[in-house]
């Protein structure tokens, strides 16, 4: 965007009104003595971007509208701001390229002019935590330094309600994604509700795993010597059943069988006799713990008895025995923390001994049937052929039902896997929205750039009495060695100060301008307080300006009272141009217009 020309519109008859003001091609100049509207003349130019208006009562009165010519992108632009009667008010009509719009709010107006240059405004984070738009006058602070407060510190806009808001102006202003989204902040929301979701899933998963594994071995041996007991129990059973000597193939099954089942009884005998061991010491050691905890509280009952002697303590809380109290609390913490753990083991222990005692008694009878087949005069060689392929068949059923378990705990610990790892991806995306920018390339390039370039601009200006150590952080906070600017300036502004401020918004310009697509190709400098700057380093702080804006096709508007800068031909030169009670104005009637000949 290339600024063209500024008119300030009266209000009636009587009103006032300012000339037709072009700008330089390269740098406009409004040099003129304190109170003679310079000021004025600038805020309408800010206001006419979409800047909240900040006008005395007498121009609130007197003038009527602001209107700004300009273009982008070869296209005409004109921009009409009206004066309400408050400055809080808002009308204007933007007329860009034939098409023109109407705008009540500082809102509408900004996203339409963002959108004519080509800007898309990212859905911010306010200071609430609510969503937020960057306005004209969130952003036009980077390009325009107002008079007095502007000059305090880095970023001075009229509110501040955006988190972080100088340092989301510069990454909208340089196209850089912004450190809080509201997309981003929406989703993260989203993804740590699904997060917490998938952990419940993931405890729930857990539990019906530890219940299912509960006295199962899933190991691929024993899955392995499962499946092959299953085989030969099926292949025996087949055998018995195609026998032509029936009463001797049963009788020779039925003892392995009972072999097989001696087998099993001791195995559980033996490990019955090893949980019931086991339970006793856990109650042994638990007698034990709870003879340390009485212990414990009997000690605690002798302290407190020994701090009530005034003989001992003759004040409250005298600290003689703050170590024992302590102690006292880490000890008992740790006791009951044990105690839990032994009531948790024995509970499990006392389960499978319960389950040991009825698979116990399920074997005893089956080992009986089996003697009573064996031994009974009266059996048949059909009764013990039947009783031969039932006994085979419930250890068949058995040994299938152990790999069905099997099955189901490997199937449920591949949903566990599962689930474990959904969440390990949902929460890469919650490390990845959170992100506040260190992984941020581009911006800490730009960080490191407007570094280089603020030490080259403070060398322009000659700042002296601070450190060219500039760090710059994640929020875009200036730092000079460590010192701040509020530091360096004691809370205000100083010839320091100011020389810093202006070497910030000069490197921040340079770095801009490196693109030449960017829209906001200028730099509006309202009268810095010239008597705290050498005109010399302002002299050559303006040039260098200069130079830089003519080399990236930019503009510069600076207002002075007591520097006059020399300026070219292609350069414009804003002097007042009415009458005034003791001085030359900016602003004025018609009727008080000076002639080109008269003194200004």
């Amino acid at each position: 965007m290339r600024l063209k020309s500024l008119q300030i519109e009266s209000l009636g008859d009587g009103g006032w009104e300012s000339p037709l003001l072009e700008f330089g091609y390269r740098t406009t100049m409004l040099f003129a003595r304190n109170g003679s509207g310079k000021t004025p003349v600038v805020r309408a130019l800010a206001s006419a971007l979409g800047f909240p208006n900040s006008f005395r009562t007498d121009i609130l009165e007197k003038c009527k509208a602001v209107v700004l010519r300009a273009e982008s992108e070869g296209k005409p632009l004109t921009i009409c701001r009206t004066i309400e009667a408050t400055n809080e008010g808002f009308y204007a009509t933007i007329d860009f390229d034939g098409e023109q719009t109407e705008h009540h709010s500082q809102g509408t107006f900004s996203l339409a002019l963002f959108q004519l240059l080509g800007l898309k405004p990212p859905r911010l984070v306010s200071t609430r935590g609510e969503e937020a738009q960057p306005y004209i006058s969130t952003l036009l602070p980077v390009f325009y330094l107002i008079q007095g407060y502007g000059y305090s510190a880095a970023y001075r806009a009229p509110n501040s309600f955006i988190a972080d808001q100088f340092a989301e102006m510069v990454r909208f202003a340089f196209g850089l994604n912004p450190k809080h989204s509201y997309e981003v902040k929406k989703t993260l929301i989203e993804e740590r509700s699904a997060l917490e979701a998938q952990t419940r899933k993931i405890v729930a998963a857990q539990r019906v795993l530890e219940y299912q594994s509960r006295g199962v071995d899933d190991s691929d041996a024993n899955q392995a010597v499962l499946q092959r007991t299953a085989e030969n129990l099926t292949q025996q059973i087949d055998g018995l059943r195609e026998s032509v000597d029936a009463r001797g193939t049963a009788s020779s099954t039925l003892t392995e069988l009972l072999r097989q089942k001696d087998l099993q009884i001791r195995a559980r005998q033996l490990e019955l006799f090893e949980l019931q061991n086991r339970v006793a010491g856990i109650e042994t050691i638990r007698a034990e713990i709870d003879g340390e905890v009485k212990t414990l509280g009997l000690n605690e009952e002798a302290r407190r008895v020994f701090t009530s002697f005034q003989e001992i303590c003759r004040v409250p809380n005298c600290g003689l025995f703050l170590g024992s109290t302590e102690s006292y609390g880490k000890n008992l913490l740790y006791l009951k923390d044990q105690i839990k753990d032994l009531e948790r083991n024995s509970q499990r222990a006392e389960i499978r001994v319960e389950q040991l005692e009825e698979r116990l008694e399920e074997l005893g009878a089956e080992r009986q049937t089996l003697v009573d087949n064996l031994e009974s005069p009266n059996t048949s060689g059909v009764d013990q052929l039947v009783t031969a392929v039932q006994a085979l068949t419930k250890q068949l059923v058995g040994v299938q039902g152990e790999l069905g378990r099997i099955s189901g705990l490997k199937e449920e610990r591949s949903k566990l896997f599962k689930l474990e790892r959904e969440r390990d991806r949902i929460q890469d995306r919650i490390d990845g929205l959170s992100n506040t920018g260190r992984a941020d390339h581009e911006f800490n390039k730009l960080r490191l750039t407007l570094r280089e370039l603020t030490v080259k601009w403070m060398q322009t200006l000659e700042t002296q009495n601070v450190s060219t150590n500039v760090d710059i952080d994640l929020n875009l906070r200036f730092t000079f060695g460590g010192e701040t600017l509020d530091v360096i300036g004691s809370g205000g502004s100083s010839s320091t100060t100011i020389r810093l401020v202006l070497a910030i918004h000069a490197a921040l310009l340079e770095a801009y301008l490196s693109d030449k697509s960017r829209p906001f190709r200028f730099l509006i400098l309202d009268t810095p307080k010239q008597e705290e700057l050498h005109t010399a380093d302002l002299a050559r702080y303006l040039t260098e300006l200069e130079k830089m804006c003519e080399a990236n096709d930019a503009q510069l508007l600076f207002s002075s009272t007591e520097y006059d800068h020399p300026t070219g031909s292609k350069d414009k030169r804003w002097l007042p141009s009415y009458r005034g009670p003791d001085k030359p104005m900016y602003l004025g009637k018609r009727s008080d217009l000076l002639a080109h000949d008269e003194p200004t």
